[in-house]
């Protein structure tokens, strides 16, 4: 394969001013501690790490911290199955043109059906078009060679090619060229955009499966050094090879860390050009040079987290990316040799087995299925596909995801009119995300133009991809006499079928977990209506995913003394002018406030810091807002996510923040409320001013 020699003598002119001795490398020489990368620090990092390995649960956590670090070699024996689970998925590409083969390079899978390659592969569509992935092209245990799968590239379906990041990701045809093994079958890599992911520069080891100058399946495992990490860009010892471009960079968990594209090649003693293992010099032929006879001295891979932020936001609601943000689940068969076409769920020797039978498609297109259970004269009618049970066990987990399901599909929008702009007697309107986080908005099925959800009294943005709300604004009001529903609180969280439910959390993401479903607007905020029937329907629907994040309970509890429920119940009942005995109308605007450091739980990374803006009037009607931050750092910041333990003695800091300031911590738009902001107008402060009672909190709402 021939590549370009700018994009070469790029790579070239970064290795080189990583190598120099600058003012960093010093620093890094003397302290052992480099610049910060993304705003996040080498001990920041190493915390990160942490959190992630315990996170991912193979192997006890401090042993795989130790290896990640440096201070152990051994592996347990798991790492066998788990090199055998990542290597399915990496496949051999065959470059081709009509019927004529144009060199090889590596790619793997990304979702159901994409594969991700290097831009200087494929730089357009045409380039891949009839071209294909072999994957399973390896050795067996006998060392003779195994009949690899192939798969033809379908770049109509999908097709994207970015120079600057060198990635191409391209769709994959659904069926083998045999056209009996699903593309599903083979599985994928899921891309987690956190960072934490790798611990500090050469401490740690990278591992990468490839198929260099198009050869068989080879392995550079353990005993590959990271080396340096920049705003884009790993650095890593690694064997690799032309034919190597295009694969993907593990840690030892094989969580890929980067899309490996390039490497520094040998040049002549003077500096003037390349050469190969002879020391003959390599000579450009039309800005290309011959990969096949570089000799390379160190590499380079393309940051996981990047190049997913700028392919996420170019496809905010394309199908097929959407797949990537989708944790990759194994299939009930592992074997490639042996591909079952038709997977049962148990085997029908076990009475009590339930077998099940779903079309994928109807799993991909309505994202819930609805099912029959039938037991003999008893039957459980809950929607179209249907499921046979021998015997008479039916498992009761099962049997409460379908109610759930169902109840999802049944919830009424139709009289939800949201958040309202004009409640408080002027326009103000629904934060919108800034144009760097709106693609992140979750869209609505029904109105693929539409990014806001309207319930009773509030509405919510949600973000797809941390999967909780941008922004959860709602209208209240304090008359006593509307507050009619004195029922017992039942809270039953749904999801909203609206939107993608992989962009929503799950019942049993919190189950065990120590984390509540941490309303944003409250459920009593929303608790009011002519009739007490009303009443409760509108507090109900606060109990959405869509509405929640998780929060420690101590955080979440209106009960708690000194947290965010401490926090609401004096803006909401002790901060707002009564008149004629009744509260006034105010509104409220809840949300996280999304960091790139945020830890990682379950995969999902978990906001530290939440924000709070409310609207009213005052004794003079007058408009007034502000806005506030509270974080849950101090708790969570020692403690392990997999067993969290709440320090009863533990409190929180709460901030009142500019509105100005809270816009740009959040990414959304809150300029129509900044000339009612009371913030500064009592004190100096540029950003942020603690609130150590509640009577400091009452003379803020009091200015």
């Amino acid at each position: 394969m021939q590549v370009s020699l700018k994009q070469l003598e790029a790579c070239v002119d970064r290795y080189e001013q990583w190598k120099s001795k600058d003012a960093e490398a010093s620093l890094y020489e003397s302290t052992g501690k480099r610049a910060a990368v993304d705003g996040v620090s080498d001990d920041q990092n190493l915390e990160q790490r942490k959190h992630m390995l315990r996170d991912f649960g193979l192997e006890p956590v401090d042993f795989a911290f130790e290896r990640a670090i440096g201070q152990n070699d051994s592996v347990y024996s798991n790492f066998i199955e788990t090199i055998q689970s990542a290597k399915r998925k990496v496949g051999r590409i065959v470059i081709k043109r009509s019927n004529t083969i144009q060199g090889y390079a590596t790619g793997f899978m990304v979702s159901e059906r994409l594969l991700l390659t290097n831009w200087h592969v494929f730089k357009q569509k045409e380039d891949a078009l009839d071209s294909e992935v072999q994957f399973g092209y390896e050795y067996d245990g006998s060392g003779r060679p195994k009949t690899p799968h192939i798969f033809k590239l379908a770049p109509k379906d999908f097709f994207f090619s970015f120079e600057k990041l060198d990635y191409c990701v391209v769709a994959v045809h659904p069926l083998d060229d045999q056209g009996r093994l699903p593309i599903t079958e083979i599985g994928y890599h899921y891309l987690n955009p956190t960072l934490g992911k790798l611990a500090g520069e050469g401490q740690e080891f990278v591992n990468i499966i490839h198929h260099p100058d198009g050869d068989y399946m080879q392995l550079s495992i353990r005993e590959n050094k990271f080396v340096k990490i920049q705003e884009n860009t790993l650095w890593y010892e690694a064997d690799t090879s032309q034919g190597s471009s295009g694969s993907p960079v593990f840690n030892d968990q094989f969580q890929v860390v980067a899309l490996h594209h390039m490497g520094v090649p040998k040049k002549s003693e003077d500096g003037t050009h390349y050469v190969d293992k002879d020391n003959k010099p390599i000579l450009p032929e039309n800005g290309k040079i011959d990969t096949r006879r570089i000799v390379w001295i160190a590499n380079e891979g393309i940051r996981i987290s990047k190049l997913t932020a700028h392919l996420f936001a170019q496809f905010p609601d394309h199908a097929l990316v959407k797949g990537m943000q989708k944790p990759f689940v194994p299939a009930t068969t592992g074997n490639l040799d042996a591909p079952m076409e038709n997977v049962q769920t148990a085997s029908p020797s076990n009475t009590d087995a339930i077998l099940i039978s779903i079309p994928n498609a109807t799993l991909m297109a309505n994202g819930v299925v609805q099912v029959t259970v039938q037991n003999q004269a008893t039957t459980v009618q809950s929607g179209g596909a249907s499921v046979g049970i021998s015997g008479s066990v039916v498992d009761p987990q099962l049997m409460e995801e379908l109610e759930k399901a169902s109840a999802e599909q049944q919830v009424d929008y139709s009289r939800c009119q949201g958040y309202d702009p004009a409640y408080m007697g002027v326009k103000l309107p629904f934060p919108q995300p800034n144009k760097a986080l709106r693609p992140f908005a979750a869209k609505r099925k029904d109105a693929p133009e539409e990014i806001e959800l309207k319930y009773y009294y509030y509405s919510v943005i949600q973000h797809a991809i941390r999967k909780m709300p941008m922004v959860s604004a709602i209208n209240v009001d304090g008359d006593p006499a509307k507050r009619q529903d004195d029922s017992e609180r039942e809270d039953k969280w749904l999801r909203d079928v609206r939107i993608d439910l992989e962009a929503q959390l799950t019942d049993k993401f919190y189950a065990n977990s120590g984390f509540d479903k941490g309303h944003m607007s409250r459920r009593e905020d929303a608790n009011y209506a002519d009739n007490p029937n009303d009443a409760k329907l509108f507090a109900d629907m606060t109990c959405m995913h869509t509405n929640a994040c998780p929060q420690v309970g101590k955080l979440n509890r209106s009960s708690s003394k000194g947290l965010w429920g401490r926090l609401e119940k004096v803006i909401l009942e002790k901060g707002v002018s009564v008149e004629s005995g009744k509260q006034s109308r105010i509104s409220v605007y809840n949300g996280p406030i999304f960091a790139e450091s945020d830890p990682v739980f379950r995969g999902v990374q978990i906001p530290m810091e939440f924000w709070k803006m409310v609207v009213w009037r005052d004794d003079k009607n007058k408009l007034k807002a502000t806005a506030f931050k509270l974080t849950q750092v101090p708790l969570v910041a020692d403690i392990n996510f997999e067993a969290i333990d709440v320090d009863q003695n533990m409190e929180f800091r709460e901030f009142q923040i500019s509105i100005e300031q809270l816009a740009s911590l959040t990414g959304l738009d809150f300029s129509a409320y900044k000339k009612y902001d009371t913030f500064g107008k009592k004190i100096k402060a540029k950003k942020e001013v603690k609130l150590e009672t509640e009577e400091a909190l009452l003379e803020m709402l009091a200015v």
